[in-house]
């Protein structure tokens, strides 16, 4: 049976408060406690060997030194990308030096639901790739707890501070590249999970516009499905499109796997590029071109700035004016791109 603060007072023959003001650093200002007691109610602490219960300290203070970080579809680490371990080690690079625990919270990923983001059980929340809804956008505006969103444009969320890629610069990168090697005809690839994510509809939106503004047609969106079968028609002359622009480069390398299982070739066939960058690209046949999008930094900088929210609520100082930050993302040119197929 756990010992509580009222067993080491009894055995002190104290008063409960001046056992949290010695052995808490709490209670009342009011409590004088003198050498000799405190040393009584150190010994009857060691001999009940009585342990903090930190949670009921955490309450007390009105923190709990925990932040949450919400994935709207984690999934599992997998070892073809490293997208979620790179946010993973900004986030804790920037919370472990200042003694927070980290928390992967799958109930907030389902609902969104006010109860659990502020419920008192997590300090802060960073929201990576959120997926909303009108409900949940105005849940996350009036939570009650500092809230910052990786991967969703400015303005997502009014009050919201985001920390995102430049979509529309990244997108007039790969389009140019593309032009440069003589594409006109391009389509966007997206999977049906990130398809309702707040960065899926603006990624796809940037290319639109890159392509727009480069007199091009409007891309189409591909939802790529489990079979994948979809990717088959460009080993065929009269394919709709000479080049793919996926969402990430964990889909890019679905892709690539799938266009050789198809006897797609790439880039003869078709050219394909990914997003982020990762160390995947150069391990896939053949390597791929890719949007540099700095995760890490990114996770770091957001991370940074929801632990300088805390600091502010809990001082009861001002919030600091919502904050919109957006990565410039160069292309990172491979072997997956080349010049437009002749005989499409």
């Amino acid at each position: 049976m756990r010992v509580t603060l009222r067993d080491v007072a009894e055995r002190a023959g104290v008063s409960p408060m001046a056992v949290s003001a010695v052995l808490n650093g709490s209670g009342s200002r009011k409590v004088t406690v003198t050498a000799e007691k405190a040393e009584r109610i150190r010994q009857a602490a060691l001999d009940l060997r009585y342990q903090r219960n930190s949670m009921a300290s955490a309450f007390r203070q009105g923190r709990t030194n925990q932040v949450a970080v919400v994935f709207q579809n984690f999934g599992r680490f997998i070892l073809r990308s490293t997208y979620r371990a790179d946010v993973m080690n900004g986030v804790m690079e920037a919370l472990f030096p200042h003694d927070y625990t980290l928390s992967l919270c799958p109930k907030l990923m389902r609902s969104g639901d006010a109860e659990f983001i502020s419920d008192g059980r997590f300090d802060g929340i960073l929201w990576c790739r959120p997926d909303l809804s009108e409900a949940s956008a105005n849940t996350l505006q009036h939570a009650s707890v500092p809230i910052v969103m990786m991967h969703a444009p400015p303005g997502t969320v009014l009050g919201v501070p985001t920390f995102c890629a430049d979509n529309d610069g990244a997108m007039r990168r790969a389009v140019s590249h593309l032009i440069s090697l003589g594409h006109e005809r391009i389509a966007f690839v997206i999977d049906p999970v990130s398809e309702h994510s707040v960065e899926g509809h603006a990624r796809a939106d940037a290319l639109q516009g890159a392509a727009r503004r480069a007199g091009l047609p409007d891309p189409e969106t591909i939802i790529l499905t489990r079979d994948h079968s979809v990717l088959g028609r460009y080993a065929e002359p009269g394919a709709p499109h000479t080049a793919l622009v996926c969402f990430s480069d964990e889909l890019a390398g679905f892709v690539l796997e799938s266009c050789e299982r198809f006897g797609v070739k790439v880039p003869d066939h078709i050219s394909v590029i990914g997003f982020d960058s990762s160390p995947l690209c150069e391990t896939t046949t053949p390597r791929l071109t890719s949007v540099n999008q700095p995760v890490e930094r990114m996770a770091f900088d957001a991370t940074s700035h929801l632990l300088s929210l805390i600091r502010s609520s809990e001082g009861g100082e001002q919030a600091a004016a919502s904050t919109s930050t957006l990565y410039d993302c160069q292309l990172d040119v491979r072997d997956s791109t080349g010049p437009a197929c002749s005989y499409l």
